[in-house]
Order: structure tokens, then sequence, then C-alpha cells
């Protein structure tokens, strides 16, 4: 497959970020010849071979690959560097090997659309260095820091470049998709209200999200955490109303789904299919608030 420029966008310091044409899924690649960080390679096999010529060029001495979360369109690379060491949550290796049947058979439909094939059969892994919380480290040149961002996935991580003020969002503050919840609303909005004190004072001045336009500049990336924010509040707002209305489940998706959210006109995404079920997960917990079996962090 011939490379598109507009694949690529170089953000200067020896960072890069190749776009798929797959869900426009970012990978970043952080190339320097003692040590390169690749976050998330993928999606598609001849990309991820675009991916390692770009690696091969530096001919880096170590190689480390973060892994942002544990779901099939960001877990795929391994592969293509089996002597790297791999990143990830700390509930990353039980979250794989639990969805490993979907991860392969999504891989697989993915690589057909495509006219491709994968070289070899999807296999679980655990990660080398397994983090959670907050956690500080160091790969050569790179000082990285890496924060729980739950809400969307129970294994995700972000991953901050303090120095060139770069932040790697995993699937959070995209500007083609909405929030979309594995949990509480109030998981989601702990992540993004984290974040908003780094903004502020000028220690995140590019986001790049797993998929969509990277955000250039504070303002831009202020105004997706505050766009994310306002959605998270409209849905939790209005379940509840929902709920304290006697509205079943079904009652409330008709009243919400004329909400306004990210994508929500795009031909790119089914964002109705995903917004009905933001209002599936809000409704429910919100309806078992309070009740032993219904918390999660």
């Amino acid at each position: 497959m011939a490379t598109s420029p507009a694949a690529w966008t170089d953000l200067g310091g020896s960072i890069r970020v190749r776009q798929s044409e797959a869900y426009r899924m970012n990978s970043g690649l952080m190339l320097d010849p003692q040590h390169a960080i690749l976050v998330d390679p993928g999606v598609l096999p001849s990309e991820l071979d675009d991916i390692a010529r770009a690696v091969n060029t530096v001919r880096p001495a170590e190689i480390t690959l973060v892994l942002t979360h544990a779901h099939w369109d960001h877990v795929l690379g391994r592969a293509w560097w089996p002597k790297a060491r791999v990143v990830a949550h700390d509930a990353f290796a039980a979250e794989l090997a639990r969805d490993r049947d979907r991860i392969e058979a999504e891989a697989l439909r993915l690589a057909s659309e495509h006219g491709e094939r994968w070289r070899a059969a999807f296999a679980p892994f655990a990660p080398d260095l397994a983090v959670s919380g907050l956690h500080f480290a160091k790969f050569g040149n790179w000082r990285v820091v890496f924060r729980d961002a739950f809400g969307h996935s129970e294994s995700q991580l972000s991953l901050h470049l303090p120095e060139p003020r770069v932040l790697f969002a995993a699937d959070m503050l995209s500007d083609i998709e909405m929030p979309m919840l594995n949990g509480p609303v109030a998981a989601y909005r702990r992540t993004l209200e984290a974040l908003r004190p780094l903004v502020a004072h000028g220690a995140i001045e590019t986001l790049v999200p797993g998929h969509g336009a990277i955000a250039h500049g504070t303002g831009a990336v202020e105004a997706r955490l505050t766009r994310d924010l306002a959605y998270l509040d409209a849905l939790e707002s209005g379940t509840r109303e929902a709920l304290a209305q006697g509205l079943t489940l079904e009652q409330a998706r008709e009243r919400l789904a004329a909400m306004e959210y990210t994508g929500k006109h795009s031909s790119e995404y089914p964002t109705l299919e995903f917004h009905l079920e933001n209002i599936r997960i809000a409704y429910q917990h919100a309806a078992t608030a309070g009740k032993p079996e219904s918390r999660t962090r």
C-alpha cells in the first residue's frame, strides 16, 4: 500500500503521528537512536509495515511499546516488534485474555475489508511493565508520565510528555467521537477534570486522541475538554431527570436521542448507536446509585 503523505504528522522534536485509514486511529512515534517509544502502533498490516520502516530509519537501540488500553484496534502491533518492552495498565492482560476471540475476529474482519492479511493469529500477552495510578518513567531521553484514564476502558492509560507538552489521550477527547462510556459518568468526568490544571498551566499544548484530528494549542485542547465535559453533564442530568419522572430506559433513550454530541452528523461512525449505549449505561448506573454492587472506580 502506498503511504499517503497526509497519513503522517510531524510534531517536531522527533515526535511523529501516523493516522490509519481505518477509524482514523493514531499511532505515536517518539524516535531517538537510544530509545524509541511507539504508542498504539496499528492498525492494518500494511500500516504497521510503514511504521516499521519509519522506526528502521532511526535504528533505535531499544524500543518500548505503550498500549493505552486493551481494545482490539490498539493491540495488534506487538508482532512487528516481538523483542520490544511493552508498557500497559495493570488491568490490561486480564482484559486482553478475556476478549481474545473478539480481538481476533475484528482484526480479521478489518484486514479482509482492506484486502490485507495478518501474518499470524492474534495471541494474548502480558505487558513487561504494568502500571496504574500516576506513574513516572524515563526511557532513554524520553521522560513520560502515565495516568489512569478510566471512563472508556478499565485498562486505559494516557501518556504525557511534559517537556514537549504532548498528551496521548487514548480513546478520549476526539473531534470525531463522543465520550464512549464503559461505566459511570463520574469515572469519565474525573479523568477529564484531572487534565484541566495541566492545560491551564501550559503543561499540555498538543493533544493526540486515539482517533481523529490532533488538537494544536492550549485553546484547542481546552475546547475539547469543555465540550466533552458538557456532554457528560447533559447525559448524566438527563438520565437522572428521566428516572425522577419514572421514565423507562427506552423512554429515556427516546428523549435524549436528540442531544448534541460529537460526530452526530458524521458518516464515519454509527454515532447514534454509541450515544444510545451511553444513555443505557448512564441510566443503569443512576438507577443503582448507592447500592453496593454499583460501586466502581
